[in-house]
């Protein structure tokens, strides 16, 4: 018998973050204050029952937060209608066992006047808020399938573009060593193949570094056969965490701009330098390369191949950032924790490449 896997998008979030925990207290402290406020005049408000509620209804919140905080991954493998009833039994489970506990305190330690119409009272008014914000949990849940779906649906058509322009680049590549140098080209041939292999072949959105890093030294060995000692490769990546994980053919993309605007427009070509540091829980990657001179940039700026490239390059550019915005983007705050920035001196040109160490 297989055991339940557990859900994609969970039902129950983590709910023992501080955020978390501190809005809790507050929803709960202001249903109290609005229930205080509806029993009578403002110039009657009765702050000792104020007192005693908030005491009672924090208890209730906090036990049941730790209830489904503990409870979350068992929950969690279960099938959405079983994960909904489970945590709405926690839920009045603690109610119940809250309700009882403060009744006997209230009646001086003595179950004498124990009442069953305030447990009934309690059990009801915390069931239709339990179930309002298992509704509002459950509607969160079919919404991020729906993102995820949408993402899944976005990142594919950005692959598929990427990739004959990847493609394309690569075989005229090997077209040009054909004649002269058969053998080169073989190997060429080969190192496309293997990536090819690694990149067409794969549907995961994230990959491990390793990967990524053959990737980008399979086609440079291309392009160092095309551009010879024009073209020059540093790489200092050895800090790079082995557990990583990143979009494929995210780096790849970089190192390609760098040598087609850079070296192969410089007539002695120069050094791509693909260096990594670790900062904190952020990997940067930076590719540097020389500038054209501004003497020859008219000589290149209004040829059509040019004009092909630049296109090209600001569509990779464009698909890096929308696959970076929908991969890592923090689920507490929404905010992206990636990016691709670019920086320009007098004579170098530098992309720096942000990614996260933990995806969230």
């Amino acid at each position: 018998m297989s055991l339940p896997i557990e859900q994609p998008h969970p039902l129950i979030p983590d709910l023992c973050r501080l955020p978390v925990v501190l809005s809790i207290l507050a929803v709960t402290q202001l249903l109290v204050i609005i229930y205080v406020l509806s029993l009578g005049a403002l110039a009657q408000f009765n702050w000792e029952l104020l007192s005693l509620l908030s005491l009672y209804s924090q208890w209730i919140g906090m036990l049941s937060l730790a209830g489904l905080c503990n409870l979350r991954n068992l929950i969690n493998r279960l099938a959405m209608p079983q994960a909904i009833l489970a945590s709405f039994a926690v839920i009045l489970l603690v109610v119940m066992a809250t309700n009882g506990l403060a009744q006997w305190i209230y009646y001086g330690l003595s179950w004498d006047g124990w009442s069953a119409q305030w447990l009934f009272r309690d059990v009801l008014i915390i069931a239709v808020i339990a179930a309002i914000a298992l509704r509002y949990l459950y509607i969160q849940q079919q919404w991020l399938l729906e993102q995820s779906a949408t993402n899944s649906a976005k990142l594919d058509a950005l692959h598929a573009r990427i990739r004959p322009h990847f493609l394309f680049n690569s075989m005229n590549t090997i077209a040009s060593l054909i004649r002269f140098a058969p053998t080169e080209a073989e190997k060429a041939v080969e190192d496309l193949a293997a990536l090819m292999r690694a990149t067409l072949s794969s549907r995961q959105l994230l990959g491990d570094w390793q990967q990524e890093l053959e990737i980008c030294q399979a086609y440079a060995r291309i392009e160092q056969l095309r551009l010879g000692e024009r073209l020059q490769l540093r790489w200092e990546v050895a800090d790079v965490p082995s557990e990583l994980m990143l979009p494929p053919l995210v780096l790849q993309p970089l190192l390609e701009n760098a040598i087609y605007h850079g070296i192969e427009k410089l007539p002695k070509g120069g050094v791509v330098r693909v260096a990594a540091h670790r900062n904190h829980d952020v990997v940067m990657f930076t590719v540097t390369n020389p500038l054209v001179p501004q003497e020859l940039v008219g000589m290149h700026k209004n040829s059509e191949s040019s004009r092909q490239d630049g296109q090209h390059n600001g569509l990779a550019l464009d698909n890096i950032r929308a696959r970076l915005a929908s991969l890592f983007r923090d689920s507490a705050s929404g905010r992206n924790v990636s990016s691709l920035d670019l920086t320009q001196s007098e004579h170098e040109f530098i992309a720096t490449l942000s990614i996260p160490l933990h995806v969230h």
